[in-house]
């Protein structure tokens, strides 16, 4: 675009009694339609093009200030590397007798901040779209750092607008750093800011996760995330806490990972489900306690099988005694088996604390999740695994007796595995109906599929009872 020399002083067209339209080459002003700190934005007609623009002008102290004018330039080349539907497009950068202004994409809509509360699912729906501006931004090695509501446009059509980069750092150019704001400077509105972005630390994508995770919690209600405002709940409340984290290695690694439990949550898939990472630590104590169980049913069959022992090694306080053989050796149908009931008993102690943990762990980070009308998911995966356990065993048991085998061996290897794996399961689904506060008599399903399980075991063993012979 071709600049020509203003019409009149620049100062005569940002004053409060500027009368008329003016122009400044191919740009005629229209009427003010927004002021900052440090901008005034008007409206504006590109005569040339004969299409709306937005321009923003410095104004104030900021208008004869180095940094402020530096910053200004800054946003302008931030901007200029990107090119995404939800961040405001830049179109042209001038200077006209000392004066700075900025040719923008013009949104027809209203701040986000006045739209301000919004239901549970349209703040979702809003905060996905920043976080995909955002991630935008982050690939390309800008840093907004002053995500706000009132830096949120939303036009006609519910479509999200990111503006205002002007405290945007390029943390990424060609191998090099922007070293216009000096890395100890602390810019930013101070309610949505990062603690270390307090402290005056090096931008990070990370602090616009934290600027995300307030501005959330102020959509839905009103307020930002402040001692005593009111708490969020569910799924949203749990990515809310995760988000502003003081600790930025505990938050979302980025807007994009923040970004996919929104669209989990907007398409109705996270309403009670856990974050990935979190999930991993369910899996873990559903296997300490697949495995506790394991060896509770070890020591119980282990305890229950036939013996037939020596006369020295038969002791009558953890053995019964139920037939003398005619050589003098005793069989036995029950025993305590000291070392499998002991290493049970550890497992369960095991499995008790770190599920113990797990609760706590739920409690502190806001986990637990009441949703005791959401069917568990888990349990039909868990009935699927326990259904094709069974059969499996059934046909083999088909194929041992049409080949005449009096005993047929399922479980020591591979029924064993198949039962742990069973097992597992089953300990997932119960551990995340606990988390829902589900009762289990409303699945049916996981009912089946305990009755499933424990039929091959129950079958095998009790073939080798009925077939064993001192």
């Amino acid at each position: 675009m071709d600049v020509e020399r203003l019409a009149v002083c620049a100062s005569c067209l940002l004053g409060e009694d500027r009368a008329g339209p003016e122009r400044i080459g191919a740009l005629e002003l229209e009427e003010e339609i927004g002021r900052g700190g440090m901008g005034q934005v008007f409206r504006a007609r590109h005569v040339r093009l004969d299409r709306p623009v937005a321009v923003k002008f410095l104004i104030g102290e900021a208008a004869s200030s180095p940094e402020a004018q530096a910053r200004f330039a800054r946003e302008a080349r931030a901007l200029a590397l990107l090119d995404h539907p939800h961040i405001v497009r830049v179109h042209d950068f001038g200077e006209e007798e000392g004066e700075r202004y900025l040719v923008m994409e013009l949104v027809e809509g209203r701040g986000l901040s006045e739209l301000l509360p919004l239901p549970p699912a349209e703040a979702v729906r809003v905060a996905l779209q920043v976080c995909d501006a955002l991630a935008y931004a982050h690939a390309r090695g800008v840093v907004h750092r002053d995500i706000k509501p009132a830096n949120i446009l939303v036009d006609g059509d519910g479509r999200v607008k990111v503006t205002d980069f002007g405290i945007a750092r390029i943390v990424r150019s060609e191998g090099r750093r922007d070293t216009l704001t000096a890395v100890h400077t602390v810019v930013g509105t101070p309610e949505y800011m990062a603690p270390e972005a307090l402290a005056g630390a090096a931008p990070d994508p990370r602090m616009d996760v934290y600027a995300v995770g307030v501005l959330l919690h102020e959509m839905v209600t009103g307020r930002p995330l402040t001692a005593g405002s009111p708490t969020l709940t569910g799924a949203l409340g749990t990515m809310v806490r995760r988000a502003v984290a003081l600790d930025p290695t505990r938050r979302y690694a980025s807007a994009h990972a923040l970004g996919l439990d929104l669209r989990r949550l907007a398409d109705g898939a996270a309403e009670a489900a856990l974050p990935p990472d979190e999930a991993v630590w369910l899996r873990t104590v559903a296997l300490l306690q697949a495995v506790a169980c394991a060896l509770v049913l070890w020591a119980l069959v282990v305890s229950v099988t036939p013996r037939v022992l020596a006369p020295e090694q038969l002791d009558l306080l953890t053995m019964q005694p139920v037939a003398r053989l005619a050589d003098g050796r005793w069989v036995t149908k029950a025993r305590f088996e000291t070392g499998p009931i002991l290493g049970a008993v550890a497992g369960l102690a095991v499995a008790l604390a770190a599920y113990g943990l797990l609760r706590r762990h739920w409690r502190q980070e806001g986990l637990d999740a009441p949703a005791p009308e959401l069917p568990l998911r888990e349990a039909r995966v868990f009935l699927g695994v326990a259904s094709v356990n069974s059969t499996l065993f059934a046909l083999h048991l088909g194929l041992a007796w049409s080949a005449g085998l009096s005993l047929p061996h399922f479980m020591p290897l591979l029924g064993g595995l198949l039962e742990l794996g069973t097992l597992y399961l089953l300990c997932v689904a119960v551990l995340e109906a606990w988390r829902r506060q589900r009762a289990l008599s409303r699945e049916p399903w996981l009912w089946w599929g305990v009755v499933l399980m424990l039929l091959p075991p129950a079958i095998e063993l009790g073939l080798q009872l009925h077939a064993w012979r001192p």
